[in-house]
């Protein structure tokens, strides 16, 4: 295993790194080391305005936000008009097709990306039951808490940095794979239960389209299984019926709108999949005893 490694300040101008933003009127790489194909980065970057581009990676790419993320920025895969936020770690697959938009907004972040051999045996293992999605907020603690590392790995290295990287980078790709794609058990398991992959994929989609119908139809093809299937399994795994998930999920995307003050009740409601402010506000006062208005005032001014 090589111990060479490239730490840098400045990136020159003119040169195109893995994954890096196009439309961004700044960019920098704070440090960097390098390690056999492995580029860890600490990247500053900025949007001086709003515009609309398509992002595709060229690489895999794993990052952990070193600041908060802007809230209107967003990634669209598969041509969809809706997407869950960003956390603080998120996973962009090698290949994949985002509609990107950009809103003024600075971030600093930690960033993996991936031109190793080892690396793409891993990503590519026959073993995976598909190619692993996209998730834009992985929340496994074991994977938060390595990029953590390996930021402060970048920021102040110490002896054998890239020996550190690769085999810290190394372990993440397979936690990863772990995390976002297990392969299933045995057929009577996955008849009771579902996959944990698979909720993470379904729960994803609800998210990300909360604002329209979000046809169970759709939802099982999302998942590769008959409607009826989904049906059961949700409801073994969760505890709640399908229906009764996506009305909870949207009252919780609603109370975290209405904890922004001034914005509208009815953009508010379109936001959160009702067809009028006033559908909005009865199935509200039904879930939480209190009218939208009330909540916001209870929230912001209490």
């Amino acid at each position: 295993m090589a111990m060479a490694s490239e730490r840098s300040k400045i990136q020159p101008t003119g040169t195109i790194l893995p994954c890096q933003p196009l439309t961004t009127a700044y960019f920098h790489v704070e440090d960097s080391i390098i390690a056999n194909g492995i580029r860890a980065d600490i990247r500053h970057f900025a949007w001086d305005r709003s515009c609309d581009a398509i992002f595709e990676p060229n690489s895999h790419y794993l990052d952990y936000s070193l600041g908060p993320r802007a809230r209107g920025s967003r990634l669209f895969p598969d041509g969809r008009r809706h997407a869950p936020p960003f956390g603080e770690v998120s996973y962009l697959p090698k290949g994949s097709q985002f509609a990107a938009r950009c809103e003024p907004s600075e971030y600093r972040i930690f960033c993996l990306t991936f031109e190793s051999h080892a690396a793409d045996q891993l990503f590519e293992n026959d073993t995976l039951p598909s190619s692993l999605p996209p998730c834009f907020d992985v929340k496994a603690p074991w994977i938060l808490n390595g990029m953590s590392r390996l930021a402060h790995e970048v920021r102040h290295p110490g002896f054998a940095p890239a020996i550190m990287v690769e085999t810290i980078a190394l372990s993440l790709v397979i936690d990863l794979c772990r995390h976002l794609q297990i392969p299933h058990k045995s057929d009577v398991e996955t008849d009771q239960r579902m996959a944990d992959w698979r909720l993470r994929r379904l729960q994803e989609r609800i998210e990300a389209e909360l604002a329209g119908p979000l046809s169970v139809v759709d939802l099982a093809i999302e998942c590769g299984v008959s409607s009826r299937h989904l049906a059961r399994i949700f409801k073994n795994t969760v505890g709640k019926t399908l229906g009764s998930y996506i009305a909870d999920a949207r009252i919780a995307r609603a109370k975290r709108e209405l904890m922004q003050d001034g914005a509208l009740i009815k953009v508010i409601a379109g936001n959160c999949g009702f067809q009028s402010a006033a559908a909005f506000s009865a199935a509200f006062r039904k879930a939480t005893g209190l009218s939208p208005g009330a909540f916001r005032k209870d929230i912001l001014y209490s």
